[in-house]
């Protein structure tokens, strides 16, 4: 089975990127995709993302880092044009469905760019007063308006919402452009989530083929959430078709890489 890992940043430490290869090979992880959301989360920027792709660009996919309220759409299409292939979104200054953010979704959408939407409570490495962050402006709901006047655009909702699950499913349920992830760390919103049943959100027909997997995680940590994410899969008598929706082939096919 293929897999890759459609979430996945890269931590300021100048070792980072050979301990994630390392693990990405443990673990039969072909590709990931990678974005730089800066030291509010210990991580690189989109600089040493480009880095990264250039020296490794058949191990990684880059990710734009953007802040709306804070960056227009001249950064996603200057990263497309030296080989950024998705849009990662978070710490947004103003609600994703702000008009004034349009733009940026509407490029995305002209690209052919995945936009990777944070959803739910964020929480950053360090606090930071200031930087305006608000997790009510990343509600799951705030990406509807966006799905309606961007019908083309390819979404995916990070981490089902985290407590606001019930409105990323059925948002992924109801809009055929919408997809979900369920990283997270080990012991958060998923440890919650699978003791309930991830199936009481996953629950319609052919729910978990709008599931892509992802990670999110420090690398140690990997071979954890893959294990589980297996493991989930085996509960739930996935087949294989469904099993490769989830480990590759909806997000290369959002990438148009399939």
């Amino acid at each position: 089975m293929r897999i890759v890992d459609a979430h996945a940043h890269i931590l300021q430490d100048p070792d980072y990127v050979e301990k994630l290869l390392t693990v990405m090979d443990e673990c039969n992880i072909a590709k990931c995709c990678i974005s730089g959301i800066g030291p509010l989360f210990h991580c690189v920027g989109n600089a040493e993302i480009q880095e990264i792709i250039n020296d490794y660009p058949d191990r990684f996919i880059g990710a734009v880092f953007v802040r709306p309220g804070l960056d227009g759409p001249a950064a996603i299409q200057q990263a497309h044009d030296v080989g950024f292939r998705m849009v990662k979104v978070t710490l947004t200054r103003v609600p994703y469905d702000d008009p004034s953010a349009f733009p940026l979704w509407k490029i995305a959408q002209e690209l052919g760019m995945p936009v990777l939407f944070h959803t739910g409570v964020v929480t950053t490495a360090i606090e930071a007063p200031g930087e305006g962050i608000n997790s009510w402006w990343m509600h799951p709901m705030r990406v509807e308006p966006i799905t309606r006047e961007f019908p083309d655009l390819k979404i995916i909702l990070a981490h089902l919402g985290i407590a606001w699950n019930d409105d990323a499913a059925e948002l992924a349920r109801m809009r055929p452009n919408v997809y979900v992830d369920l990283t997270g760390e080990p012991a958060g919103w998923r440890a919650r989530a699978d003791a309930v049943g991830m199936d009481k959100w996953l629950w319609w027909s052919g729910a978990w083929q709008k599931v892509v997997f992802g990670t999110d995680v420090t690398c140690s940590k990997i071979p954890q959430i893959l294990a589980d994410d297996i493991a989930r899969c085996d509960r739930f008598n996935l087949d294989e078709e469904t099993r490769e929706c989830i480990f590759s082939r909806n997000i290369l096919t959002l990438l148009g890489m399939e």
